[in-house]
């Protein structure tokens, strides 16, 4: 890419990107040297010499009178990209409200095929809320594969989120409990007259429900703090039904 450009991404017209390239290079020097380089009105770089000196680009000493400009080191530039993300950084809670939409609209996805399910469990991570889930696990597994399964455990620990998992008993989810305390999980098992056949998954303000066909699995992600609240009623009054 050329310099010039890349100065500009950085928010800069091109004049100003000229005029900052044109102090790099001519190390101290007057207004006037750097008009004549950029070949621009000395007025118009006046103007532009003090928009970069306020951004912290360009910096001057007085001799004689005289007022030099120097450009400062180009690192600045990188100082001003982290100074603009910890800006987004900062509002980001803001800006992620307004996805709900106006009126707070209850937002809903569907994903088709096991590969765009697979997906779920990247905004999982990405949402950094512990998880509480109904899961049918032998079939579970069986639908996105054990090593994937594996990989995403391994993942979560390494976030620090905690999952408590209401499942069927079964040689395979005996097998997972018994691993509880190392792998930030709770398990219960659900009551002998609960048979699912269907996955729900709560995280923060979001529940998934997938459906397990095997022509076509399907899952449906809503995000509302409402829905989420109710459905988490449900699953806190069956935890408290269902055993070891």
């Amino acid at each position: 890419m050329h310099v010039q450009k890349a100065v500009e991404r950085l928010g800069y017209t091109p004049h100003e990107a000229k005029v900052y390239l044109a102090a790099l290079g001519l190390g101290e020097s007057h207004v006037s040297d750097i008009a004549g380089r950029v070949k621009l009105p000395l007025s118009s770089v006046q103007l532009i010499v003090d928009k970069l000196h306020r951004d912290g680009l360009l910096n001057f000493y007085v001799r004689k009178r005289y007022k030099y400009w120097v450009a400062e080191n180009p690192e600045h530039l990188l100082a001003k990209i982290r100074e603009r993300e910890d800006e987004i950084r900062a509002v980001l809670p803001q800006l992620e409200s307004l996805r709900h939409g106006v009126h707070g609209k209850p937002r809903v996805k569907v994903f088709e095929s096991v590969e765009e399910i697979r997906l779920i469990y990247d905004d999982i991570l990405e949402t950094k809320k512990h998880i509480l889930g109904f899961i049918p696990w032998d079939s579970w597994v069986a639908l996105l594969g054990r090593g994937f399964m594996e990989d995403f455990i391994e993942k979560r620990v390494r976030h620090f989120l905690r999952i408590r998992l209401l499942i069927p008993r079964s040689p395979l989810a005996q097998e997972l409990r018994a691993r509880d305390s190392k792998e930030l999980r709770e398990t219960r098992f659900l009551p002998k007259n609960f048979n699912i056949k269907t996955t729900a998954i709560i995280y923060g303000t979001k529940i998934v429900i997938v459906s397990l066909n095997k022509k076509l699995p399907t899952a449906i992600l809503i995000d509302d703090p409402d829905i989420c609240d109710t459905v988490t009623l449900f699953f806190e009054d069956l935890w408290d039904r269902s055993g070891d």
